[in-house]
């Protein structure tokens, strides 16, 4: 039958028209570059940090409560936050895949384009790491004491709040890592451009090696 294109050109065909054409973005004077795969590792470490605070926390509570804290109690805690990371590690690392991790965004990376490119320097990554830290930290408390205010004090809803952050936290950092890679493979730098990191896939840029 001539005339009719085989069915690989027109996937092809297809396949060229769903590409995207990403433009260059102009930076402003006042956006700072702030690395793509370090602010991943920096909210593992964060999370991770967040979950160590908690388990201080309900140590603090269980202990000016009317019966205090028991080796037992701290036990249980500790063995539900080890039982519930080990479960959440790999459901968190497949449906955070899905739109939850840093690294998803990176083919809508644009190229970074203007006359000055500045990245953030490490004072400003110490003031975002704080802001982080607290803010997450507060949100992370208000859960735990509604889960043992509905639950009780018996350890089980501490250790499970505590064991999903911890394996969120692992899951985002080794996120990071595959970033790093993407980049090494890729010969690119990605960026999160902005006076500071929020909402970071939402204004990703690269920069290409020299």
């Amino acid at each position: 039958m001539h005339g009719i294109p085989p069915v690989a050109t027109l996937l092809a065909v297809a396949k060229k028209k769903r590409k995207r054409v990403v433009e260059p973005v102009t930076l402003k004077d006042r956006d700072l570059l702030w690395d793509y795969a370090r602010l991943s590792h920096l909210y593992g470490l964060v999370l991770i940090g967040v979950s160590l605070g908690l388990l201080l926390l309900s140590v603090v509570l269980e202990a000016t409560s009317e019966d205090g804290w028991s080796w037992v109690w701290l036990g249980v805690v500790i063995g539900v936050a080890g039982i519930t990371g080990l479960i959440f590690l790999p459901l968190l690392s497949v449906w955070l895949k899905r739109s939850g991790l840093a690294s998803i965004r990176l083919p809508d990376a644009q190229q970074a384009d203007g006359g000055r490119l500045l990245e953030a320097g490490d004072r400003d990554w110490r003031r975002w790491a704080t802001l982080s830290s607290v803010v997450i930290f507060i949100a992370a408390a208000f859960m735990l004491l509604f889960l043992v205010a509905v639950l009780g004090r018996g350890g089980t809803a501490e250790g499970v709040v505590i064991g999903v952050l911890a394996a969120w936290g692992v899951v985002t950092m080794a996120d990071g890592q595959k970033i790093e890679m993407t980049q090494q493979e890729e010969g690119r730098r990605y960026w999160a451009a902005g006076q500071r990191p929020t909402g970071a896939g939402n204004r990703l840029v690269f920069t290409t090696r020299a």
